[in-house]
């Protein structure tokens, strides 16, 4: 009997006839901004009977066109609809929550359609939300100079915008990550709208094996938010690795390059003076 119940159930939701074409729910929700949930259905000339959206299994939204009041909605925590945006038809249902935290507001979607007797058939899609408070902007290094002598310390700083949950920041020189480099990775204390930011400081000794063509080094710094599907966002400078030698001779063209200009200016003086002091008699003859 049991088996029975199985396959007669599994032939009305998989039978042709009703199909749901498109959800479109985003994977990250930001708390400072409305929510849409958006469900399109193709009926294939049978009759709708319900539009049900659920949150975690919890039914929070109902719409069924045959019934007065057409529109119907269910308290569950986390789920808040804005009441005049909504948009229900026989082909779409679009709502718009706001009001969204991370710790209630995550969670299963789904939307469900049903159609009329006889059939009562079934289709329904399912999506993970995770909500947060995203950081305004990547982050942001400070400190450091165009170039290094080999051998000089470089210290940069990395420090992230607020965010919930409290961000991830990763020093990396040359796309290897250098954590035994990285000091002070430490998260400030949650602001009065518990957003917390977190600062990391990057000391290490300026050698050339570390550099890249051209005697470059390239350091990115990137903060993630543990937990959130997305990409890592990215702060990246490039500095540059002198060596002794180098460094030697650039101080030696300066001073030779000053030592020059300075030669040149006793010769240059007196035929100046020359060319003023016989314009002036010539306009005195005048």
């Amino acid at each position: 009997m049991e088996l029975l119940i199985v396959v007669v159930l599994h032939f009305l939701t998989s039978a042709g006839g009703l199909k749901l074409t498109n959800m479109t729910i985003p994977l990250v929700a930001d708390t400072r901004s409305p929510m849409e949930l958006h469900c399109r259905f193709d009926m294939e000339n049978e009759e709708l009977y319900a539009v049900k959206w659920y949150k975690d299994d919890h039914e929070f939204f109902r719409y069924m066109p045959h019934q007065q009041p057409h529109k119907q909605t269910f308290h569950v925590p986390g789920v808040h609809l804005l009441s005049d945006e909504w948009d229900c038809s026989f082909s779409h249902c679009r709502l718009v929550l706001s009001g969204l935290s991370r710790p209630h507001s995550s969670g299963a979607y789904r939307c469900e359609i049903s159609t009329e007797a006889p059939t009562f058939r079934l289709a329904s899609e399912t999506r993970n939300v995770t909500v947060a408070t995203l950081p305004e902007s990547g982050p942001r290094i400070e400190g450091l100079q165009e170039s290094y002598i080999e051998g000089e310390t470089v210290t940069a700083n990395c420090s992230s915008y607020p965010s919930d949950p409290a961000p991830i920041l990763t020093w990396r020189i040359n796309n290897v990550e250098a954590s035994l480099f990285t000091r002070n990775n430490a998260a400030s204390e949650p602001d009065q709208d518990g957003l917390t930011s977190r600062s990391a400081l990057l000391v290490f000794q300026a050698e050339r094996k570390h550099s890249q063509e051209g005697d470059t080094i390239e350091l990115r710094c990137e903060t993630a938010l543990p937990g959130v599907p997305l990409p890592p966002r990215a702060a990246v400078r490039r500095i540059s690795i002198k060596s002794v030698h180098q460094h030697q001779q650039t101080v030696n063209n300066q001073q030779l390059l000053w030592h020059n200009s300075s030669a040149y200016l006793p010769g240059t003086l007196p035929r100046l003076f020359a060319v003023i002091y016989f314009s002036l008699v010539i306009k005195w003859l005048h």
